[in-house]
């Protein structure tokens, strides 16, 4: 006879879940970019405003993945010991400053960049918390996820490069290294 919960290993990441740390990451790295391209004008705008709607459409896919949504405001009281609450509160950081940023406001694109680092920061720290899943132990996970956010909104930018006239050789060459640094990392 066996008694408590019984235990299993996790195979897979929930869809909700995967989009959270896919979108957020490449949200927070395309907000990165366009700070280091210093972007100008509508190019700013619209690229800041494309980072924000990933990091949202991520927030809102894992607010669908929980079981009681409107209990999520919950996440804010316990900034002291979760990585959870404290994503969150960088989140509101970040939309307030991507905002200002979009809207032109001097050096508002560098505090939102700062914050969409902190932001994929919280993101790998959250799954650095979960021991239950061995992969996730990993010392090597944050900065695996910091290069890969930066390398995935970084690809993003370099994609839509043609629209939005921002990029120059030296941050080429600084997408070059980080992609160097996420291979690194990976292996």
């Amino acid at each position: 006879m066996s008694y408590g919960p019984n235990p299993w290993q996790q195979a897979s990441w929930d869809w909700r879940a995967a989009v959270n740390f896919m979108a957020g990451g490449m949200g927070c790295g395309l907000i990165v970019f366009a700070a280091l391209a210093s972007a100008r004008g509508m190019a700013l705008a619209l690229l800041m405003a494309a980072g924000l709607v990933l990091v949202a459409l991520g927030l809102v896919a894992v607010w669908l993945e929980i079981g009681r949504p409107w209990r999520a405001l919950h996440v804010l009281a316990n900034w002291r010991r979760s990585w959870m609450s404290r994503e969150a509160w960088v989140a509101m950081g970040l939309f307030g400053a991507g905002a200002a940023a979009a809207a032109r406001w001097p050096g508002f694109p560098w505090v939102a960049a700062v914050l969409a680092i902190a932001f994929v920061y919280c993101q790998a720290r959250i799954l650095q918390a979960a021991k239950g899943i061995p992969a996730w132990r990993e010392p090597w996970l944050t900065p695996f996820l910091l290069s890969t956010a930066l390398v995935e909104g970084g690809g993003l930018f370099w994609v839509c490069a043609t629209h939005h006239g921002a990029g120059t050789r030296p941050l080429l060459a600084v997408f070059s290294a980080l992609v160097i640094v996420r291979m690194l990392a990976w292996l």
